[in-house]
């Protein structure tokens, strides 16, 4: 048998109305009131912890467009004995734009897949 009490607090009957927690009796259930308000606190906490829908969380953020050149030095890496350059396109590189292998721990982290960018030399 279910705990229930009679309240006359206009924001109380209103949540136990959108958590179905009133009986026809007026009386309200208070599991379904508690979980309705439980409900109702974690979709708030949800919408105030949701991302702005950024991907670069702090690199160059100074300025409007984030742009990256490379200069044809950074290319030489390409005639090295392993012959590649890796480039970061997670935007978490202490190393920016080289990549530093970070994209590692926000993968873990976000369930994610994203790696670097790798260039190489043809044979």
């Amino acid at each position: 048998q279910a705990f229930s009490c009679v309240v006359d607090f206009p924001v109380a009957r209103a949540l136990s109305l959108l958590a179905g927690a009133m009986g026809a009796d007026g009386k309200i259930d208070l599991k379904a009131l508690t979980f309705g308000v439980g409900l109702l606190g974690v979709i708030t906490l949800l919408k105030f912890l949701k991302s702005k829908g950024q991907i670069n969380p702090g690199i160059q953020k100074d300025c409007d467009k984030c742009v990256t050149m490379l200069a044809i030095p950074d290319l030489e890496e390409l005639k090295k004995p392993d012959g590649k350059l890796v480039l970061c396109r997670c935007w978490r590189s202490s190393k920016y734009p080289y990549c530093d292998g970070a994209h590692a721990k926000h993968n873990a982290a976000t369930g994610d897949n994203v790696g670097p960018l790798i260039i190489k030399a043809s044979k």
